[in-house]
This record gives structure tokens, sequence and C-alpha cells, in this order.
């Protein structure tokens, strides 16, 4: 005769091969967002802002670029949620940059630390696309970019005034620190084009046509060559292919 305890085995095998057998239902998206809430993220960007603001109270003004240590720093607050976020806590060393923070919000239930370090920045004037060769640049070709501080000194371009009115002697991409040496007034005169030579004597203005040998910009004094006399002689360039005679005017109208 068999045990109680075998029957009893047997019994709820039994019991449990009779029962259906019911598929698992997957979670909708919308039955897990309904069970955790929906939430908003204060991330880097806003919270960065917040710690630059911090450390401009303490640097002078000067402003700065904000790298965190790690990661996920962020808070996730309910999507209903009003309030902002507050910083508890910071500390800023000057010397090299360095701050710590903790940051909290009274719709979130945990408190953020954070750890990174302030790099001061200037702004500094580059092209908005890509200029080539001979093209005059004007001020809505020009747009600011901000760089660590001191990165890019003497030789780089850091005003607009020096930028606005003058060509690339090469193409030039956007974006990009510009070199004083990569621009230069624009040419008004091209090596052996023709020229008006223009020379003031007591009581009359003397004009004759000549040759530059030499490229010119407004300002530079080139060689010019008298297409009558074919001397070459200094001359000042004052407008597109204009020049002013430097040596002894009466040399333009000898033949």
């Amino acid at each position: 005769m068999a045990s109680l305890r075998t029957l009893l085995l047997a019994g709820i095998t039994a019991v449990t091969l009779a029962l259906p057998i019911v598929p698992a239902q997957p979670v909708s998206a919308q039955t897990k967002v309904a069970s955790i809430g929906a939430v908003r993220v204060i991330g880097e960007r806003e919270i960065g802002r917040r710690i630059a603001e911090m450390v401009q109270q303490r640097n002078g003004g000067r402003p700065v670029e904000i790298h965190f240590h790690g990661m996920s720093n962020e808070i996730e607050v309910p999507a209903s949620a009003t309030s902002a976020f507050q910083v508890d806590a910071f500390s800023f060393d000057q010397r090299s940059g360095r701050f710590y923070a903790t940051v909290s919000s009274s719709a979130a239930t945990e408190t953020l630390k954070l750890s990174g370090r302030a790099q001061a920045v200037e702004a500094i004037p580059v092209l908005k696309s890509r200029i080539a060769t001979g093209q005059v640049i004007n001020r809505n070709d020009v747009e600011w970019l901000q760089v660590p501080a001191h990165r890019y000194g003497a030789g780089y371009i850091d005003r607009i005034e020096e930028l606005v009115g003058q060509t690339p002697r090469r193409a030039l991409a956007a974006g990009l620190p510009i070199r004083s040496s990569d621009i230069g007034r624009p040419e008004a005169i091209t090596k052996n084009g023709l020229v008006t030579m223009v020379a003031q004597v007591p009581g009359m203005t003397i004009t004759t046509t000549g040759r530059a040998m030499e490229a010119g910009s407004i300002g530079d004094v080139i060689q010019v060559m008298n297409l009558q006399s074919k001397r070459t002689i200094q001359a000042t360039v004052t407008g597109m292919n204009l020049v002013q005679v430097v040596t002894a005017p009466s040399i333009i109208a000898s033949n």
C-alpha cells in the first residue's frame, strides 16, 4: 500500500497537470511608464551653467567652461515638478580650477555630488563659412568662438577689426582660429597690370599710363614702369589700378 506522502505528491501532480497553462503577458510600455512615472532629466548642460555662474562670481567675472568628472551628472525629477534644482554646497580652487558641489531638488529623493574643473575661456573671431583667396572679409562673415584662454596667443587674430576688410592669402575654413599671416590687405593692383600714374607738380596734375612691376595693396609702395619713357619708378598705391608717383614727378612726363 502506498504511503500517505506518496499519495499526497501524486495528488499535487495531478492537480498541477490539470490546471490550464496561461501564457505570460508582456508588460506594455504604457504600463511600465505608469508604474515608474514620467520623469524630467536635469542634465549636465543645465547644471553646468549654474556652476559656471558660481565660478564667475569668484574669479572676477571671467567666462569659464565647465568639465565634469565621471558620468551621470544629472538629476531625475517627476515631469510634473515645477521646482528647480539648488546647489547646497560649493567649493572652488581658483588656482587649479577644480570645484566640488552638492546639488539637489525638492522633487528628487537623491542628492547629487559633483566634481570637475572650470577652464577659463575667451572669445576669438572666426569665419562662419569658407572664404577663398581674393574674397574680402566683411563683418557678416565673422562669428565668435570660445576657446581656452591663452591657448592662441601672439600671431593669432583676436579682434574682429583685424579681419574685416582683409582677404585670405590662402583659402580659409570656417570655425578655425586665424593667424595674422593667413590674411592681408586686398590687392588693388596686380603684377603686370596697367595702372594710372598720377604726379602733382606746382600748378598742375600729370597723369600717364604705366605697368605695375609687382602687385600691391592700398598704401604699398611698388615699382611701376612708365610706358612712355620705359623708366621704372616708385609709386604709392592709392586706389584700384591707381598710383601716386613717389620719385621726381617730371619723370612720368619724360619721353
